[in-house]
């Protein structure tokens, strides 16, 4: 019972936390473009915009983070023998790295340098949803997958194999 309470907390804290992680690269896009604008408007943009992100970030985004780690680590003993899962946490170290570069992204915004463009921003933006969608289908197609990772494994080490042989191969020729 306890292990099914963790995982609703852990799910309903990563859907808060891939939303904050989904929305800020926005406000940074909107507040780039409001950059580009004339005063007043780009004053009253920029001051909403830096506002928004600062609430959202630090009320919202942090904890949800925090609480989609503790959370975690209170229902992965089950799993540890899964290939799915450490393909899993490979994910999510990548995501704890996304989330840090969403992070140093503000604080620059906050501090008015505009180190990106709205279209390196808008890559930014797409990460999340590659973040996303990875990871939710590892944990839903836990059981097939292990199968599908085994054989993906073997069919990869066959094709190195098998490339390196050709390599070796012309090699051999060549002299």
């Amino acid at each position: 019972m306890i292990l099914l309470i963790l995982k609703a907390l852990h799910i309903i804290s990563v859907i808060i936390w891939m939303g904050v992680l989904l929305y800020m690269p926005r406000l940074f896009i909107y507040q780039t473009i409001a950059n580009s604008k004339t005063e007043p408007d780009r004053s009253i943009l920029i001051n909403q915009y830096k506002s928004m992100s600062k609430k959202l970030w630090l009320t919202v985004g942090w904890p949800a983070a925090i609480l989609s780690i503790f959370f975690g680590l209170g229902i992965m003993s089950p799993y540890f023998s899964s290939i799915w899962f450490w393909v899993k946490m490979g994910f999510i170290v990548a995501l704890l790295v996304y989330h840090h570069i969403i992070h140093f992204a503000n604080k620059n915004l906050h501090k008015d340098r505009y180190t990106r463009s709205v279209n390196q921003l808008k890559t930014l933006n797409q990460g999340g949803i590659v973040f996303l969608l990875s990871i939710v289908f590892l944990a839903v197609l836990k059981d097939t997958l292990d199968y599908l990772l085994i054989i993906g494994g073997i069919g990869v080490l066959i094709i190195f194999v098998f490339v390196i042989g050709r390599a070796m191969i012309k090699k051999s020729e060549k002299k």
